[in-house]
């Protein structure tokens, strides 16, 4: 029994120095990790000094680098509007050539139809106004034959009337003629006994005359007496003695023109 109470003893004093060892180590793990843990602490706040100034050059860091990588993209993007835009205006130029290929391409089958259309419109006009010189010439044929038709019938009739009217004109002329023969015939009397009545006045001038002539003859031979002194050899000068004046014969018809014959006309030829 009393081994049991010294073994127990022992056990207890075992225990209670192991207790202390423990108690003594965690003091001293405690003062350890006191010192640690201020130890880490104060590395801690130099860490986070470190990490703000970290943070602030990376900060400065990362607003370089932002900066410069937004210049970066933005020269970027400028050499890809650039590139973007001198392909479109490349695609657009081979569009516009391409385009205006084209419409030169149109523009040529264009007046190339143009050339056709005029040529197959300037063959139906030809063709057409071929057809039109034929229906035409064919019209005046028949029109020249009918006119001629028209003028050999009015020729016809131009000459019956002609005839109709030669015969009027012949027997017109006929009546005319008888009509001058008598007036001539009877001038002719008139104009014989007029001529017969100024040659018995004629004579009768002639007969005075010759008288006249002898007196006048007479008269000089005396004057030339007087003249020369002597006036035993005066004669009386007998007066003429007046002619007894005749009644007023008439005056002549003057000759009437003879109506000129109307000439015949010519017989139209056939």
């Amino acid at each position: 029994m009393s081994r049991s109470v010294a073994t127990e003893q022992s056990d207890f004093e075992s225990k209670m120095l192991l207790v202390k060892q423990k108690k003594k180590q965690a003091e001293h793990d405690k003062r350890l990790l006191v010192n640690r843990i201020a130890l880490l602490k104060k590395e801690e706040r130099k860490a986070y000094k470190k990490i703000e100034k970290t943070k602030e050059r990376a900060q400065e860091v990362l607003t370089v680098r932002i900066e410069h990588e937004r210049h970066h993209s933005e020269r970027v993007a400028r050499h890809a509007r650039n590139e973007r835009r001198r392909k479109l205006e490349a695609e657009a130029n081979k569009a516009s050539e391409a385009e205006a290929r084209r419409n030169r391409q149109l523009a040529m089958q264009h007046v190339q139809q143009l050339k056709f259309a005029k040529v197959r419109e300037a063959r139906s006009e030809a063709a057409q106004a071929r057809d039109e010189i034929r229906a035409e010439q064919l019209a005046d044929v028949v029109e020249k034959q009918r006119k001629r038709a028209e003028v050999k019938e009015h020729e016809a009739k131009l000459r019956e009337r002609k005839q109709q009217e030669m015969q009027g004109i012949l027997k017109r002329n006929r009546k005319a003629y008888e009509r001058k023969v008598k007036e001539e015939e009877k001038a002719t009397l008139l104009r014989e006994k007029e001529v017969a009545r100024m040659e018995r006045e004629e004579m009768k001038l002639i007969q005075k005359l010759k008288k006249t002539q002898v007196m006048q003859q007479q008269a000089f031979e005396d004057l030339e007496n007087a003249l020369n002194g002597d006036l035993s050899h005066l004669t009386q000068v007998e007066e003429p003695s007046p002619v007894k004046r005749r009644p007023a014969t008439p005056p002549l018809r003057e000759e009437s023109k003879d109506p000129e014959p109307t000439p015949e006309p010519e017989p139209e030829e056939q």
